[in-house]
């Protein structure tokens, strides 16, 4: 019965005894009886030997892992012992629960391993029946651990923001993470160039050497930072920022035009406003030749079609939509010559003051967006990953008041049991 019981619980301390009847159930809470008790011949405080005898137990209602769907405590007993040498006393120990502690270390590992995901420290308190004052203790008791400033930094570098706690100045806080194991390097509380200057001059500049590529959006502030921090670093403009800026002008472009005729043709409002999706699909994705029904149109038709007679609608939107399809067609075969062309001829076109600026921003960028090209491989996609993470993490929990919490919090999402994790092969990631 013993035996089975230390099985069940998964304890392998020998030192605690289970008896005959030990488990009761005290409202739908299992209550189990132990003792916990050894020989010892050593004073701990004047280290004689002999003279130590036993004196009385203490009882301790130690919070340990659900058994069944119930909540599990052990009531155990533990050892006294008094040395007549000394008149030093102290109780027995065991590595099932730390010293003074009244919470199992089976029930801490159980709390930073479900802090790993995106769940509420709410829902991790109910799921391990610690309060959520207990909770946040050992996020940031575990965090410590792996929250060490590093000295080091990778060859090849991610770098975007995510927004933060309130009581952070400027709103948003920095990221950056390594491209090529997705592993989160650190966290800067403040994005503002001054704030990233002070965080990186901590490395060396013979460190900060061996950094290769850095990919980021086209935020001013980081090429600056890159150019004067990171001398030998190639700057990537992240390709999924390209394509989102473009699908973003194109969508205003469509919705402009459907504007313009809400009140002259109800119909071609309607279509404009129904096929939305259509508009920023890939144009080889597009069915020629598959006929079949679609609302608002009279006869059979394909997804092409309706996309071509939409746009015979306005010349405008027409243009904006062969500038955009002709740029991401250029990005999806990796051709800088193609995307460069597309760009110069587009200045002489009819296009939406907003594409004009986004092209511009291009042309502006085109030194950085050649090497978008040439690491074909290396985009912000990871740390895109962990941001949205963080995002389920926040409204998860309703938001983060402290924001050394929530840094905490996101450094055990990110860092904390990646082992298991498969670098990605480094060979190919570049062309020759």
């Amino acid at each position: 019965m013993t035996h089975d019981i230390r099985k069940l619980l998964n304890i392998k301390d020998l030192n605690i005894k289970f008896s005959d009847n030990c488990v009761e159930k005290i409202k739908n809470k299992l209550h189990i009886k132990c003792t916990l008790t050894y020989p010892v011949d050593t004073c701990l405080c004047c280290q004689k030997q002999g003279g130590v005898v036993k004196n009385g137990t203490r009882s301790s209602r130690i919070t340990y892992l659900e058994s069944a769907g119930q909540a599990c405590y052990l009531i155990l007993k533990k050892q006294r012992y008094l040395c007549r040498n000394c008149g030093h006393t102290f109780t027995a120990e065991t590595n099932l629960v730390e010293k003074n502690c009244f919470i199992s270390c089976a029930t801490k590992q159980k709390i930073a391993s479900l802090a790993t995901d995106t769940t509420s420290e709410k829902k991790i308190a109910s799921q391990t029946h610690v309060s959520i004052h207990t909770v946040r203790r050992v996020v940031d008791a575990f965090a410590c651990a792996i929250r060490k400033r590093p000295t080091t930094l990778p060859e090849h570098l991610c770098f975007d923001e995510f927004k933060s706690t309130r009581s952070v100045k400027g709103v948003m806080s920095f990221i950056y993470c390594d491209a090529v194991t997705h592993q989160v390097v650190d966290i800067v509380e403040d994005r503002r160039l001054y704030a990233l200057k002070e965080h990186f001059y901590r490395y060396s500049r013979q460190e900060r050497k061996k950094v290769k590529t850095i990919c980021i959006d086209m935020y001013v502030p980081y090429i600056k930072l890159i150019r004067q921090l990171f001398p030998n670093a190639t700057i990537i403009i992240d390709r999924f920022h390209i394509v989102q800026a473009l699908n973003r002008e194109l969508n205003r472009c469509r919705i402009q035009g459907m504007n313009q005729v809400r009140y002259k043709d109800r119909r071609l409002y309607n279509k404009l406003k129904r096929y939305w999706k259509l508009f920023l699909m890939k144009e080889k994705k597009l069915e020629y030749t598959r006929y079949e029904r679609f609302p608002l149109f009279d006869s059979l038709t394909n997804t092409g079609n309706v996309v071509d007679y939409l746009l015979n609608q306005n010349e405008v939107l027409k243009n904006t939509y062969r500038v955009v399809q002709d740029l991401r067609f250029s990005l999806d075969q990796s051709d800088p010559l193609m995307f460069l062309t597309t760009l110069y001829q587009a200045s002489n076109q009819s296009l939406t003051p907003g594409l004009k600026r986004v092209l511009k921003t291009f042309t502006k960028f085109k030194q950085y967006i050649k090497n978008t090209f040439h690491y074909h491989t290396l985009t912000n996609g990871p740390i895109e990953g962990i941001n949205n993470k963080i995002k389920v993490l926040k409204r998860n929990a309703y938001g983060y008041k402290n924001y050394s919490h929530f840094k905490n919090r996101i450094l055990l999402i990110s860092r904390l049991y990646v082992s298991g994790r498969k670098e990605k092969e480094t060979k190919q990631l570049f062309v020759a």
